[in-house]
């Protein structure tokens, strides 16, 4: 039986801190430390929580998870922590979810409980799929994009990097998610969504474009 990991959960102050906290402790592993790079760290869990200016070798040389939903800070904080020694980004895998054996997950992607990823699709790095999401079949999902709860890919759909599909959503097949794209919660995606467009509603209509990002940061094309 293999010893198990001690996980570094670095830019803890965020709700999402919790999710991924459980998603360790399901798995038998073991949360390290919360590391909290913003100013005066402040607690945000049981959890030991520390500053980056604590992190010591040991501590930098465990694997990493960064749980920032919101795709541009995401990318922005991976950089930021890779810039402070930090290099071993494992997928986060909950241990309910159901992953295709011809699914491909990318670092430092998290896939939440009850989750599932069917076959061919390829998920790329830094992805967050939340709970209960369903991906179908050939479904490519790019770098730094992120699926809320309960939302569901019918077959070969694209999201390309930064796009963001809210909870409950629904993407018809072969729709395309254009760059830091955001779809929001319960829409139905029946035709492409352009590049930094938002959407709502059933069918999905465009009400804003502007190509700035989820929560005003947006993923570098």
């Amino acid at each position: 039986m293999s010893e198990p990991l001690r996980w570094l959960v670095y830019a803890c102050r965020t709700d999402y801190t919790a999710d991924v906290v459980e998603i360790i402790r399901r798995l038998g592993d073991e949360v390290a430390a919360l590391v909290d790079n913003l100013d005066e760290p402040r607690p945000v869990g049981p959890d030991e929580t520390i500053s980056v200016a604590a992190l010591t070798a040991e501590l930098v040389a465990l694997p990493v998870v960064v749980p920032l939903i919101t795709p541009g800070h995401r990318h922005h904080v991976v950089a930021e922590a890779r810039g402070r020694g930090l290099t071993r980004f494992p997928a986060l895998v909950d241990p309910t979810a159901v992953i295709a054996a011809s699914s491909r997950i990318g670092e430092g992607s998290v896939v939440n409980a009850a989750a599932v990823i069917a076959g061919e699709v390829g998920v790329g790095r830094f992805v967050h799929v939340n709970r209960s999401a369903s991906v179908g079949h050939h479904t490519v999902l790019e770098d730094f994009t992120t699926l809320g709860p309960g939302c569901v890919l019918a077959g070969r759909v694209s999201v390309e990097s930064g796009a963001f599909i809210g909870a409950g959503a629904v993407c018809a097949p072969t729709v395309r998610i254009g760059l830091n794209a955001l779809v929001g919660a319960g829409a139905v995606v029946v035709k492409d969504v352009p590049a930094g467009a938002v959407v709502v509603g059933n069918p999905a209509r465009v009400i804003r474009q502007g190509d700035v990002g989820y929560g005003g940061v947006r993923v570098p094309s």
